[in-house]
């Protein structure tokens, strides 16, 4: 028995090896993630600042990179100003040294500085906070928090949203006078005030017992909002005084504090006699329940409001440590009114008698979705592969009948640029002389092709007399088994079709017409920061 034992603790003791080894190899990878991207933003956010380089330099860029590197992801448009917002927002995260930026060779410290919580939490992470927050200290308190809690992105939104930072750290208490000082501090930090138990619904009329029990039956809710290291201990735990019986709502145990925290929740608003009794609960768990290793119990005492000055009041000359916190909940409708309102659905009836809804982009897209798949007559047709006929249609007769329009309708932007580059490209890569036999050639040759479409690039606006002024777009047909997605990005479609369907004459002026119209919108930008 006695070596079985020592086999599992050997076991248990590389497990945890192996586990921290995982962890930090997680942390290391994402680490140098966020020092590439930051990198690559902070190079964008320099150029444009000293070069006056137009925004949509971006987008030129984004192609560009793809091209080079197909199989890494994140070098959308999108992300590379990600990228800019957050080497903008963190100028520090790594430092460049001057020698570096001149090529002249520099010691690893000297030419780079990683700061820990930053890279402690993933890109979607750092782009929430970019997306919700504003503040630097407001920034930096979540991706703390994030980075010491584990909080994965729906529960980073979640604390953004309820305002955490406003409330950590609030709550009243007696703290300084009842706990040592290293205790209290750490403690202080760990309670908040008010406590937002949103994913409760409540009447007016629900009573104690009503709010217990709604916590206990969302226990994993509450535990986040109790934040990290609160662990569920019971409720209505029993202590036996003088011979009578008293019973806590809520006991629980904290990890970091090593010690029980008691909670008492009250309906209504804060009275003194409530820090009465929660000294005495404080007294009678620390005598039953501590032990030498357990620091103080604290207590927390949860109102629907509270007076301050009161609460201040009633907590001065206690010997126990506790707080004094407010919550708040979604309340229920109260059943009285709830057979007045009308029903949803009734409501949906009478909005659609009144109002006509706007049109939003999300649902004319899905409109020619619609539109396409009722063309489809037999369930063959949908089975029909992308082959050589089809491409070569797509890229001979398409591509081709675009640029005759797309030349026709910038026959006035054209002149305005030194030069003037429209061709057409396969795979994320353009050159000015992509023939059709060379693309005759890769399709015989057994060559995927997973994207084609057309690249435009004017470059020197004469009359501004710089030749950094450039515009690029592309227009890309996305290349799937069954179907192909067209749109400015392989990100954003703006239709989609079946190869063995044609384009009509009126179908491909409407695309050339639409595609242009961004083109135009990017010139008119870039006119705009000249002027």
């Amino acid at each position: 028995m006695e070596k079985l034992t020592t086999y599992w603790e050997l076991f248990e003791q590389l497990k945890q090896e192996i586990k921290a080894a995982r962890v930090h190899a997680v942390l290391t990878v994402n680490a140098q993630m966020l020092e590439l991207y930051w990198k690559i933003g902070h190079a964008i956010l320099q150029q444009q600042q000293q070069e006056g380089w137009g925004a949509k330099v971006i987008d030129r860029l984004a192609t560009d990179l793809r091209t080079a590197f197909p199989d890494m992801k994140g070098m959308s448009a999108r992300n590379l100003k990600y990228m800019r917002a957050f080497a903008e927002a963190w100028p520090g995260f790594v430092q460049v040294s001057l020698a570096q930026s001149q090529a002249i060779p520099a010691s690893a410290e000297a030419s780079k500085i990683v700061q820990a919580p930053l890279a402690q939490i993933a890109w979607y992470h750092h782009i929430t906070i970019l997306d919700k927050l504003k503040g630097q200290e407001e920034r930096l308190f979540y991706i703390r928090q994030a980075a010491l809690n584990g909080w994965s992105r729906n529960v980073l939104v979640h604390q953004i949203e309820s305002r955490l930072h406003e409330r950590q750290g609030k709550l009243q208490h007696n703290f300084p006078s009842t706990l040592p000082a290293v205790q209290g501090d750490l403690a202080k930090e760990l309670f908040k005030d008010p406590y937002k138990f949103d994913f409760l619904q409540l009447s007016e009329e629900a009573q104690e017992r009503d709010l217990e029990n709604a916590l206990v039956d969302n226990i994993t809710k509450f535990l986040l909002e109790m934040g990290r290291g609160f662990s569920y201990v019971g409720r209505q735990v029993h202590l036996e005084k003088g011979g009578q019986d008293y019973y806590i709502d809520l006991l629980f145990y904290h990890l970091k504090l090593h010690c029980y925290v008691v909670i008492e929740l009250k309906i209504g608003d804060f009275k003194p006699e409530y820090a009465g009794k929660m000294n005495f609960y404080l007294s009678a768990v620390d005598e039953d329940l501590k032990t030498g290793d357990d620091s103080p119990s604290i207590g927390l005492i949860l109102c629907k409001s509270k007076n301050k000055v009161t609460v201040e009041y009633a907590l001065r000359d206690m010997n126990k440590p506790m707080g004094v916190a407010e919550y708040e909940l979604t309340e229920a409708m109260p059943l009285e009114l709830q057979g007045e309102l009308p029903t949803i659905e009734a409501l949906e009836q009478e909005l659609e008698k009144e109002i006509v809804a706007p049109v939003k982009p999300l649902d004319q897209k899905l409109q020619l979705l619609k539109d396409l798949l009722a063309q489809v007559s037999r369930e063959e047709e949908v089975q029909q592969e992308k082959d050589h006929a089809a491409l070569r249609y797509l890229f001979d007769d398409v591509l081709s009948s675009l640029i005759v329009r797309i030349n026709q309708n910038l026959a006035d932007v054209f002149p305005l640029f030194n030069t003037v580059w429209l061709n057409r490209q396969v795979n994320q890569t353009a050159k000015p002389d992509y023939t059709t036999e060379e693309f005759k050639e890769m399709l015989e040759a057994g060559n995927t092709v997973y994207q084609i479409g057309l690249s435009l690039w004017m470059d020197g606006f004469k009359k501004a007399g710089t030749k950094a002024f450039s515009v690029s777009r592309d227009l890309i047909f996305t290349l799937e088994k069954f179907k192909y997605a067209v749109g400015p990005d392989r990100d954003e479609s703006w239709l989609e079709k079946l190869y063995h369907q044609q384009w009509p004459e009126e179908e491909l002026e409407a695309l050339a017409d639409r595609w242009c119209e961004v083109v135009i919108e990017d010139v008119t930008y870039s006119l705009n920061r000249i002027k």
